[in-house]
């Protein structure tokens, strides 16, 4: 009965993994109901529903199906989807891996979509994945193929050519972990046979392939309409390689995050572009591009390329029809940022260095974010109808009242407001913040259209034990939901929860009015659980190591 609770919850979306699918396998789940029904005696004819709806939901859910009926059990032990977690704590087993895969080849069961997610301690371990997957290759069912390794103790992992010669594929997703010096290893040719022409989706990372066996892949496979690349190792000390992009007139969403030169041809349905250098690099969009191939983009992301107002200039020129926009200005050269377009409705700036004023003309703005260092710059919209900003500040103490006066006025921009801040301690100092001169500068009592505040410290060790930070903090605004993480140095200290247990539980004398203003508070820790009323039963959820979220209402 557990089991179907699962499944009938799973099925209607309220599962995160498969919440996307919900309205899909919602549909399904009855169409099942209604055959169950007629079908009493002759379940073994949806075999093939069953799979669908096994295929949708998490493995340990889509294991325990089984147990339902002996149709559920043929059902699970002749699925099509394989999703194989090897190597990882309590996963799989070597040896069942086999086990499994020996049956399927045995019965000639079909596999359709296989997924493994690995991790390679040796070189026994990866020897036995290349195993798999050259069987899981030779399968003319397969349509989806999904592999995630961490290279942590082989010293070499190879793909089989094979798999490029699937006429079925229509996906392929490959990953290998950062910071590993060993690449897998996508094909031993530089001009390798390319066969899997209903190729839908292309996603590497980590992967090892010549620049002429990447391009041969793009140029053959003309029905893509996903492509996604970074920390590809060409294999080449001969300076920046060049991926080609041309002749896909299927092509949605692009995605490079490399430091390769582009060449971008016939893609009339582009609407999705993302172009990161790891490095800083010249700007791409120059005279040698086709216009026309970017001129239906509707979501830009850039980073490492974006240096100045000439830049902003060519991307207007280059993107008239731009809805969303973000840059990642790692090499920006100014300190000021001043941007007009009148489609953009969404922007998103992430500064490296100090940027002090930010002007964006844009009568259609409705979603603004910044991320910055040390620094919250002047905002000014002029022309607007902003519903939200998201600001992610890393800050320094110590921090003046002008800081918070800012803020302030920033949180006045838009209806709702969401704060990430992370603070470092480079002071042993106390805070020179006088909490009453803050009070009579202020004009506008606290902003309560704060929905989100992330807070988090590093190296910080005394924070929560003076808060004149949250005393001026709460003087601006009354956030209406806290996530508050352990420090990132101290990972034994929280500091607001240990705030919180100060002020709220234990009512220590201070000179704070903001606990005052508290009508009630709940809390719960994470992974999600149910919201709890704080009380002192509550004490060690507030000197818990884990991130704890805070609900507050405000009298």
């Amino acid at each position: 009965m557990a089991v179907w609770v699962r499944v009938c919850v799973a099925l209607s979306g309220g599962d995160n993994e498969i919440k996307k699918d919900g309205e899909e396998c919602c549909g399904l789940f009855l169409d099942f109901c209604y055959q169950f029904e007629g079908m009493r005696g002759e379940v073994e004819d949806v075999v093939e529903l069953m799979h669908r709806i096994q295929a949708r939901l998490p493995v340990k859910d889509a294991a325990r199906t089984s147990v339902l009926s002996k149709s559920w059990l043929h059902a699970w032990s002749t699925i099509p989807t394989l999703r194989l977690y090897a190597g990882r704590g309590k996963s799989m087993k070597l040896v069942d891996v086999d086990q499994t895969l020996i049956r399927y080849l045995h019965d000639n069961i079909p596999i359709e979509s296989f997924e493994l997610k690995m991790d390679m301690r040796n070189q026994e371990s990866a020897s036995h994945a290349e195993k798999w997957i050259g069987f899981v290759a030779t399968k003319t069912s397969l349509k989806e193929f999904s592999l995630s390794v961490y290279l942590k103790g082989a010293s070499s992992f190879t793909l089989p050519d094979e798999l490029l010669l699937g006429e079925n594929l229509t996906k392929i997703r490959v990953g290998a972990s950062w910071g590993t010096d060993i690449s897998v290893r996508m094909t031993t040719s530089r001009h390798p046979v390319i066969k899997c022409v209903s190729l839908r989706e292309l996603h590497l990372a980590g992967v090892h392939i010549s620049e002429e066996a990447l391009n041969d892949m793009l140029s053959s496979c003309s029905s893509l309409e996903k492509i996604k690349l970074s920390n590809i190792d060409f294999g080449s000390c001969e300076g920046f390689n060049t991926i080609k992009v041309i002749n896909l007139p299927r092509l949605y969403e692009l995605s490079i995050t490399l430091d390769a030169a582009l060449e971008i041809s016939n893609v009339p349905n582009l609407a999705v572009f993302s172009y990161d250098l790891l490095r800083s690099g010249q700007f791409p969009f120059d005279a040698n591009l086709h216009s026309m191939s970017l001129s239906n983009v509707t979501q830009l992301m850039l980073g490492g390329m974006v240096r100045d107002n000439v830049c902003l200039d060519m991307i207007k020129s280059r993107f008239p029809f731009l809805e969303s926009l973000t840059l990642d200005m790692k090499s920006w050269m100014l300190g000021s940022f001043h941007f007009t377009c009148a489609s953009i409705k969404i922007l998103s700036l992430t500064s490296h260095k100090k940027l002090f004023d930010v002007q964006v003309c844009a009568p259609k703005l409705l979603f603004f974010s910044f991320s910055g260092d040390s620094v919250l710059p002047d905002l000014l919209f002029p022309v607007s109808s902003l519903r939200q900003i998201k600001l992610s500040l890393s800050l320094d103490l110590p921090l003046d009242a002008s800081f918070f006066l800012k803020l302030r006025e920033a949180l006045m921009l838009s209806r709702k407001c969401d704060l990430c801040i992370s603070i470092t301690n480079n002071s042993n100092n106390s805070m020179p913040l006088d909490i009453d001169e803050l009070r009579r500068k202020l004009m506008f009592p606290p902003a309560t259209n704060v929905q989100e505040l992330e807070f988090e410290t590093d190296e910080d060790e005394c924070l929560w034990e003076r808060s004149p930070f949250f005393d001026a903090f709460f003087e601006i605004c009354h956030p209406k939901q806290i996530y508050a993480r352990p420090d990132r140095h101290y990972r034994h200290n929280n500091h607001f929860c240990r705030l919180m247990l100060r002020e709220l539980l234990e009512k220590k004398k201070s000179t704070a009015i903001w606990p005052h203003r508290l009508q009630h508070v709940l809390i719960r820790p994470l992974p999600h659980k149910k919201w709890r009323t704080l009380t002192n039963s509550q004490r060690t959820l507030l000197q818990a190591l884990t991130p704890v979220d805070f609900k507050l209402k405000w009298r």
